[in-house]
């Protein structure tokens, strides 16, 4: 059996000894949960944490459970709805419904159930609902209106009220109470019930209150003080507070700190009081709660309540350094200006101006703000000048008197308001319009309005009594005075493009009795020497993004907030470091204005202008609380295929076809701004993630080997957890793992062996193989020896074909030449003839010439020496004829000759010797044998033969 230690309002105190103050201005602020968000039903009955801080939650629909990331649902076995949660000391969380009750063990990610209820008979449970669950010494109570069960030693005794149904039971410490109707509330040690001297009813709540004494909340007859004796008082009868839980009827309480208590209410939410029975806020559907009635409450490790209720869950920042009072139904507008002054606290809005009483005491003083007639509009600032509190507007300037104003200037869009340092009696004003000085006769009214500058002045400060800095909107001036600040001169104007690197704002303040000017490439100084402006290095350095801030404002002595995009950080200079603390108001950055960001000091007490309201930050209530460290849910394998998680158990080796894999985590530190996680898996990367929302890792094809995986979160105020660790191992590929390896060893040797012999083998063959290589390789020698003595005979031969051919060619040429010297020594012969004369001097008769002529032609025409040059023709150009013949058979026998005197490349003149023709002769057969050959007119006759 394990033993169970009980959860004592000691051990709370313990857990909360941080001095918790509820303020009593503003409202904490409340986040819902709702039911579509935690997907169950409507109301919860019941809510506690877990010691690892996961909140649960009785619902209609079963157990929720929440670790500030995931919300999981857990029915019980019978389907039914859950009344009551509490969680053991060593973390199990036992429940109890309708007719049912058990407990949840934590199994690795998830919750494991054990019902309890079949320990006893179904007739006994009949009906009957589990409203509260108690610990007391090593036993667990689960009590119903008719009977409640003790369970120990794995059994389950069943106590009754002697008759009498129960109400509710209370604890504290190991004090328990019971009531039972009609005897009332009784203590009840463990076996019998024991009268108290005073008759209480319809008791709801027990709280512990100061040594021996208890407080107790009735459902409608309000508070009691109740002793050790069991003596009771009505507490503070005639106090409103008790007037107010009266009317909305008590339902539950819990103790926040030894001086604070809360009290839910059915009818009108939460009311948090003091040990005087002061009341210091009243948290409600208007200023956050999504329902009024309260089932039940808890408070978490951070000092903030967890409220379940009605229709939702809320979480309750009680313990927040801020506080808000937030215009819901938008009748103020966004806060541009605030001022807390002679005990009103004003509201300067793009509607107007407003006002409400202000009370920085102990007692709850609800905002009610009212607007101030004439004053709507834009109102730009607000200033207290010699006690008069003068308002900027975009339609002039006012006096503000209570909840009136008045009308000093007409001078449109009091945009910066500056006493004059040498003489508080004045103040001057930019404007739309330029410059304009104020002088206080008893009230301020203006007393000029300077001709120049003629534009809007955005801002003006002073450089020392008659000097002063005016800001335009694409410029800055340094512009003086001459007393009595009747007139007004500018010493240099400095542009933003040409002077600074392309600016686009600039806001003078000072910082540790420095000028600065704040820009957004970073803040400058002016170097009065040079006449320039240059970078403030050390200051931007150390303030990181807010280097580029537009407006700081003093808070201290030694204190600044600057205010960058809607975000803002405490910067203070120290005399070794400039410490810069910005996640304090991480809360606001989408809260504000951005650009137009205002805040106001008040005593302890930070006051921010929001898009709806004001936020009130207590310096007083820093944190500095460090985050409980994150909790691992699970590892789950990403499976590609269908985009499904398949959860995993890290204490077990994962395979590595597993390897792609999911690490969900989450943080049970709640917070209104979202806590960023970092992490870093020890085997794979050797440097924290970059700080990420996300509550979730993904890793992908992870190679085998160990790993550790180590997750940190950062809180809004910038602390950061300790670490949360978890190890696992991924198996090599199967291919890779000891039974594959002893497969490879063995088939290792198999090959060895097999390799072996088929290499003797090879060795037999190889050597074999050579020895027929080489005499392949021989007689391949010898052939190629072969073949290149009868390529050198072939050359040898081609060479005397040549030189044969040769021979014949010139041969053949000589005997065209004899040929033509033959027919020309005829022509010439006959020439003669016709001039021989006899021995008279006559010339010789014409028979005496035929015969001699006829001799010639004979001698011309013989063909003997045309059959002796064919047949040499012949043997040089062989079948040179034939083709010519087969492929144009319409040649003639003098066609033919042509051509072999043409394919020899002879001249006109000699071919017409040759045929005993004349050289026209011949031009007229090359035309025809053109013809004949059907050849276009480029090309030549020769060539064409020649290609034959």
């Amino acid at each position: 059996m394990v033993r169970f230690i009980i959860f004592s309002i000691a051990f709370l105190n313990a857990v909360y000894s941080f001095a918790q103050s509820i303020p009593s201005v503003g409202s904490p602020f409340v986040q819902n949960y709702t039911k579509s968000q935690y997907k169950a039903g409507n109301q919860n009955w019941s809510i506690a944490q877990g010691k690892d801080g996961i909140m649960y939650a009785a619902n209609n629909n079963g157990l929720i459970a929440f670790n500030g990331a995931y919300w999981d649902l857990y029915p019980l076995s019978n389907k039914n709805f859950t009344r009551s949660v509490a969680v053991a000391a060593n973390g199990d969380v036992f429940v109890g419904g309708k007719e049912e009750f058990g407990y949840f063990e934590k199994k690795g990610s998830t919750l494991q159930y054990h019902n309890l209820s079949r320990l006893v008979k179904p007739e006994i449970l009949e009906n009957d609902e589990i409203w509260k669950i108690l610990f007391l010494d090593g036993s667990v109570i689960f009590q119903s209106f008719s009977k409640f069960y003790v369970y120990e030693n794995n059994k389950v005794d069943v106590r009754y009220g002697d008759g009498e149904p129960f109400l509710f039971a209370h604890q504290v410490d190991k004090t328990i109470w019971m009531e039972r109707i009609p005897s009332g509330l009784e203590r009840w040690n463990g076996k019998d019930f024991a009268k108290l001297s005073s008759s209480l009813r319809n008791v709801l709540t027990v709280l512990p209150f100061d040594g021996q004494q208890f407080l107790v909340g009735t459902a409608k007859q309000g508070l009691y003080l109740l002793d050790a004796n069991g003596r009771a008082e009505a507490w503070k009868p005639e106090s409103a507070v008790n007037t107010l839980l009266k009317e909305a009827q008590l339902n539950n309480g819990l103790k926040i700190d030894g001086n604070t208590f809360a009290f839910g209410t059915i009818k009108n939410g939460i009311f948090i009081i003091d040990k005087e029975g002061r009341l210091l806020q009243h948290i409600h559907k208007r200023n956050g709660l999504q329902n009024n009635t309260v089932l039940s409450m808890t408070l978490d490790r951070q000092g903030n309540i967890w409220a379940g209720l009605d229709n939702g869950i809320d979480r309750i920042e009680v313990n927040s350094p801020f506080y808000y009072y937030r215009d819901i139904f938008g009748e103020i507008g966004t806060v541009y200006a605030i001022k807390v002054f002679q005990g009103r606290i004003y509201l300067g809005t793009n509607q107007g101006l407003f006002y409400s009483n202000w009370s920085d005491g102990a007692t709850m003083t609800p905002l009610k703000l009212e607007f101030i007639a004439g004053s709507q509009g834009q109102v730009w600032t607000l200033d207290v000048f010699n006690g008069q509190l003068v308002c900027g507007h975009n339609d002039g300037t006012f006096l503000v008197d209570g909840s009136n104003i008045t009308r000093i200037s007409s001078w449109t869009g009091g945009w910066s308001n500056i006493q004059l340092p040498k003489d508080p009696q004045l103040f001057l004003q930019g404007n739309y319009t330029g410059l304009a000085l104020f002088e206080n006769k008893g009230a301020w009214l203006l007393k000029q309005k300077y001709n120049d500058p003629k534009t809007a002045v955005i801002s003006v400060y002073p450089r020392n009594d008659n000097q002063f800095w005016v800001v335009f909107n694409n410029a800055i001036q340094l512009v003086e005075f001459a007393p009595p600040y009747q007139t007004v001169s500018t010493l240099k104007t400095f542009s933003f493009s040409k002077d600074f690197p392309n600016i686009q704002r600039i806001t003078p303040a000072t910082v540790q009795q420095n000028i600065v000017f704040a820009t957004d490439k970073g803040i400058f100084l002016y170097d009065g020497v040079l006449s320039r402006f240059k970078p403030y290095e050390e200051l931007n350095s150390a303030l990181g993004s807010f280097a580029r801030a537009k407006k700081i404002s003093p808070l201290g002595k030694n204190s600044y907030m600057f205010a960058q995009e809607g975000r803002f950080a405490e910067v203070t200079p120290q005399s070794n470091q400039i410490v810069v603390d910005s996640s304090s108001f991480n809360s606001l950055q989408d809260i504000v204005m951005k650009n137009y960001e205002v805040v106001e000091a008040v005593g302890d007490k930070l006051l921010f202008g929001l898009d709806n309201g004001i936020a009130f930050y207590d310096l007083k209530k820093k944190q500095a609380q460090k985050p409980n460290k994150p909790l691992i849910m699970g590892l789950q394998e990403i499976l590609n295929a269908s985009d499904t998680l398949h959860y995993l158990d890290p204490e077990r080796a994962i395979s590595y076809d597993q390897n792609n894999i999911r690490i969900q985590f989450a943080s049970p530190w709640y917070s209104n701004t979202p806590v960023k996680y970092q992490s870093l898996l020890e085997g794979l990367q050797t440097e924290w993630s970059a700080p990420t929302e996300i509550p979730y890792i993904d890793f992908t094809n992870l190679h085998t080997g160990n790993y550790t995986f180590n997750v940190r979160i950062i809180a809004a105020n910038g602390l950061v957890s300790a670490i949360t660790s978890l190890s696992f191992q991924i198996l090599p590929p199967w291919y890779l793992q000891w039974p594959a390896l002893l497969l490879y060893v063995l088939l290792t040797v198999v090959a060895f062996v097999f390799a072996r012999k088929m290499i003797i083998e090879k060795i037999k063959r190889d050597k074999l193989e050579i020895r027929n290589k080489l005499q392949l390789r021989q007689q391949e020698l010898l052939r190629k020896e072969s073949e290149q003595n009868e390529k050198k005979l072939m050359e040898l031969k081609n060479e005397q074909l040549t030189t044969e051919l040769e021979a014949k060619n010139r041969e053949l040429a000589n005997a065209a030449t004899n040929i033509v010297y033959k027919n020309e020594l005829l022509n010439n012969l006959h020439e003669e003839l016709l001039n021989v004369k006899d021995r008279d001097g006559k010339k010789l008769s014409q028979d005496q010439l035929q015969k001699v002529n006829k001799l010639i032609d004979n001698a011309r025409s013989d063909e003997r020496d045309w059959d002796l040059f064919e047949k040499s023709f012949n043997e040089s150009h062989e079948n040179f004829f034939k083709k010519l013949k087969t492929d144009y058979p319409g040649l003639s026998p003098n066609d033919l000759k042509l051509c072999a005197y043409l394919r020899l490349n002879m001249s006109s003149k000699d071919m017409a010797s040759l045929m005993n023709i004349t050289t026209r002769g011949i031009e007229i057969r090359r035309y025809r044998l053109r013809k004949k050959f059907n050849l276009p007119t480029e090309k030549n006759l020769s060539e064409f033969l020649l290609e034959l």
